[in-house]
Formats: C-alpha cells, sequence, structure tokens
C-alpha cells in the first residue's frame, strides 16, 4: 500500500511499536520506505524461527516417536474455578474446607506433594508420565474423610521424613483419629455406594501405607483385606480399569506381600488370572539379543522363570534407553510391568534351597526395589532379607552360577535392602569379589548391566558401595 509522502514516523516511546500516520496518499521519503522494508524483512525472519511445535515436555509422552505437548482439557480448568470457594491463607487457590482444618495443613498437602512424589514413585518420576494428584486433592475438598487422613499422611511424611523425627506429631494423630472415625461412621452407615467410593479406597489405602511405615503389617493386613472387600462390591477390578485408583491398590497389594513374605490379596487363586506380560517386552516384540550372561543364567533355572528375567531384562533396557534419549515411557507400560512380573513371581513355588529359588528370591528383590521402594529409604524388612540370604547360600552351594552373576546378586542385595556396612557378612563377600577380580567401576558397572540394572536409579549408589571396599 502506497504511504503519503508526508507521512511522519512518530515512535510512542522506546518500548513501543512506532507508528506511520498519513495525511495524503502521496509517495513516502526514501527514510520512511527504508524502515518500512525492514519492518517488513524482520516479520519475516521471526515467522521461520518460530518454535516446533512437537517439543520434548518433562512428564508427559511416551517412549517412542516424538513427544506431543499435551492440549489444554477446558473442563479440568472448569473444574478448578465452579465449585463454591472461599479464599484460604495468603498462598493458596480458592478452595473449599472444613472450618476445623488449619490452612496451614492443606498448605502442606498442595506443597509436600511434588516432593512425596518424587520418593514415592522413583522410577516413574524420572522416565514415566508425572503422577497427577489433583483428582485427589480436589477430592479432600469434598471429603472429609479423605481430607482427613491426607493430612495425617502428610504431616506424618513431613514428621518423619524430612524433620526426621520418630513419630508423627500429636497434630498428626489428631487428623488421623478424626479420619478413623469419620470412616468409621461412614462404613456403619446405610449408604453402600459411598462405602466403596473411590474416597473411601483411597483412604484405606492411605492408611495401609501409614501402617505399612509403622511397621504394623498385621494392621496393614486388615486394610488391604478391607479395599478387596470394597473392590469385590463394585464387581471386581474390571471395573476399575479406566480408573487411576487400580494401580495403586495392585502397588499397594505387593508392597505388603513382598514385605510380609504373605499371599496378595489380589491374583492368588486360579479364578483371577495373573494380567499378561506386556506385548513390547515379549521377545517376538523386541529383538534384544541376550548376552552371554543371560543366557548362562537362562539355562540353569525353570522357563517360567527365565520369562520373567527376561521381560524384566528388556524393561530395563527401555528405561535406559528412555532416559539416554530422554523419551519418556508409558506409566502403563511401567505399571503392567510390575504387575505382571511380580504377581507371577509371588506364585512362583521351587524347592527351598535350590537354584531356582535363590533366582526368585533374588529377581523378586531386585522388582521391588525398581517398582515399589521409596527412593532409597530402607526400612527392616526380616521376611525377605532372610529369604535373600537363603538364596545367596543355595545359589553357592549349587555350583551353577558364575563369579560375574554372585557379583550382581550381592551389588543388588547392597542396593536394596541391606547396609553393606552394617552387614558384615555382605560387606566381606563383596570385598572378596572386588579382591579376586581387581576390577573398576566401569568395568563393574558393564557387568552389571549384562544382567538387569537400571543405572538411573542405581548408577549413584553402586558405585559409592564399589569404591568403599576394602
Amino acid at each position: 500500500m502506497a504511504t503519503p509522502d508526508n507521512a511522519v514516523l512518530v515512535p510512542l516511546d522506546p518500548a513501543s511499536m512506532p507508528f506511520i500516520i498519513s495525511s495524503d496518499g502521496g509517495q513516502a521519503d526514501a527514510a520512511t520506505r527504508k524502515f518500512i522494508r525492514s519492518h517488513a524483512r524482520r516479520g519475516r525472519k521471526e515467522s521461520r524461527t518460530r518454535p516446533k511445535r512437537n517439543v520434548l515436555v518433562s512428564g508427559y509422552g511416551m517412549a517412542a516417536g516424538s513427544v506431543q505437548v499435551p492440549s489444554v482439557n477446558l473442563e479440568d480448568i472448569m473444574g478448578i474455578y465452579m465449585p463454591p470457594m472461599r479464599r484460604i491463607g495468603t498462598d493458596l487457590s480458592f478452595l473449599a474446607c472444613p472450618e476445623d482444618l488449619d490452612s496451614s495443613i492443606l498448605s502442606n498437602i498442595i506443597k509436600v506433594s511434588p516432593i512425596a512424589e518424587r520418593i514415592v514413585y522413583p522410577l516413574i518420576t524420572a522416565v514415566g508420565n508425572q503422577v497427577d494428584n489433583r483428582d485427589w486433592i480436589r477430592l479432600c475438598t469434598t471429603d472429609a474423610a479423605a481430607l482427613q487422613v491426607t493430612a495425617f499422611s502428610v504431616e506424618g511424611f513431613v514428621d518423619i521424613f524430612l524433620r526426621r523425627r520418630d513419630h508423627p506429631s500429636p497434630t498428626a494423630m489428631v487428623h488421623l483419629q478424626n479420619g478413623l472415625v469419620l470412616l468409621s461412621e461412614r462404613l456403619a452407615g446405610d449408604d453402600e455406594e459411598l462405602k466403596s467410593s473411590d474416597a473411601s479406597i483411597g483412604v484405606v489405602l492411605k492408611l495401609a501405607t501409614s501402617a505399612h511405615f509403622a511397621g504394623d503389617l498385621q494392621a496393614e493386613r486388615q486394610h488391604m483385606l478391607g479395599v478387596r472387600k470394597m473392590v469385590d462390591s463394585r464387581g471386581g477390578l474390571d471395573a476399575f480399569r479406566d480408573n487411576s485408583l487400580l494401580f495403586e491398590m495392585l502397588r499397594r497389594d505387593l508392597l505388603y506381600a513382598v514385605f510380609s513374605a504373605s499371599k496378595p490379596v489380589f491374583f492368588h487363586h486360579p479364578l483371577e488370572p495373573i494380567p499378561a506380560y506386556p506385548v513390547r517386552l515379549l521377545p517376538e516384540f523386541n529383538g534384544t539379543a541376550h548376552t552371554r550372561d543371560t543366557a548362562e543364567v537362562g539355562e540353569v533355572i525353570d522357563a517360567d522363570l527365565a520369562e520373567a528375567w527376561g521381560v524384566m531384562r528388556r524393561f530395563g533396557l527401555l528405561v535406559s534407553l528412555g532416559a539416554q534419549t530422554q523419551r519418556l515411557i508409558s506409566t502403563k507400560v511401567i505399571n503392567e510391568t510390575m504387575t505382571s512380573v511380580l504377581y507371577r513371581l509371588l506364585c512362583m513355588r521351587y524347592a527351598s534351597g535350590s537354584s531356582d529359588e535363590g533366582v526368585r528370591v533374588v529377581l523378586l528383590t531386585y522388582c521391588y526395589h525398581g517398582f515399589l521402594q521409596w527412593g532409597d529409604i530402607k526400612l527392616p524388612c526380616p521376611h525377605l532379607q532372610n529369604a535373600f540370604k537363603e538364596g545367596i547360600l543355595a545359589l553357592q552351594r549349587s555350583g551353577e552360577v558364575s563369579a560375574r552373576f554372585m557379583l550382581w546378586v550381592l551389588m543388588v542385595g547392597a542396593v536394596s535392602i541391606f547396609d553393606e556396612q552394617k552387614e558384615a557378612w555382605l560387606n566381606a563377600m563383596l570385598s572378596q569379589h572386588a579382591r579376586r577380580q581387581q576390577r573398576s567401576w566401569r568395568e563393574v558397572q558393564d557387568i552389571l548391566k549384562s544382567f538387569l540394572w537400571i543405572p538411573l536409579l542405581d548408577e549413584k549408589r553402586g558405585r559409592s558401595i564399589w569404591d568403599s571396599l576394602d
């Protein structure tokens, strides 16, 4: 478009866009035309450097292909703003909250949750989709029992793991008592749907977790039996197929079963078939070749156990590849691997003192560490520790496994359930292997990777253990 001859260039201020004001249809002067051309070129240059639409966003995506930026769900936004709201404190969103709850407690729930997630779900938060607690936090504003028990859980987490206290504070215990009273009244009431609602199941799962970390295995089992009863009243696990509670229930069940050497409450009889292995981790769908080490192990153990071993090896390679390429793994694959492998290992039965039983226990420990353990928190688990020791002795007596395999077994025990500095027998065996093999950490790491090893979780801890040996 032609610019008038008497056009005037008017900058509003140094940070503003300049405007050209005209009063007739004449030709612009040379300086004005040069200015217009420079801005036109600038626009074309910026249009060529627009960011790509497919970018890697921490916390979302899949392991294969480009990672898509998640679209905004308008329903989620509406859900935040539609309920009746009032202001609580100075640092919170508008949330409905009971009058008898200190606003600082709700503030802790919101602030501590991201920290707790990294501790509770180390593998998922590292290479999987981020754990989304928005639904539960929103539930806490509408369900009194969920709010009270969550307040207890968070306060207890802060007291024990952040403040390093031996017991939860009196304030936390008051919230626990309030939550138990509300839950008891609900279960004794006439509302059958409320008794087995997501909120009720979530409350009991949090109580089971609290009992676990208090070392009360009997109370933990009672809570899990209660969860099983609620699930059955809703038609079984199939009713939770698209429910985020599903894998949390199974994870909680597996943690109890592994820790206490007891039967799980789910998938423990033939009428409940264990979920199949993820398709992408089966040999015919995954071309991963066995190393010489894994081939040797497969030759001396039962076929079912060897299949579980193979699935976990391919899973470990998938996790390592995802970490190296910064591609995320579907949380569904992680959870399906956890349930399909661990429930099968719990159901397998081999003769005490056999190589099969030894490998089963070591693989169970490895899976417990990768899927269930809270970061570097090592709670005393005498059942699993005793079984692990017996497994090591059985493998040594058999003479069927190599020194390289025994090194891997010892390192699995050291990074997962034992403190090698306090366990003289484990420290002595590791030191013996270190002196005999005279290997650098890089060489040791290659051996560990040839079996089952996830550097993302264990590199720092494993190297520290090896470097401390005599």
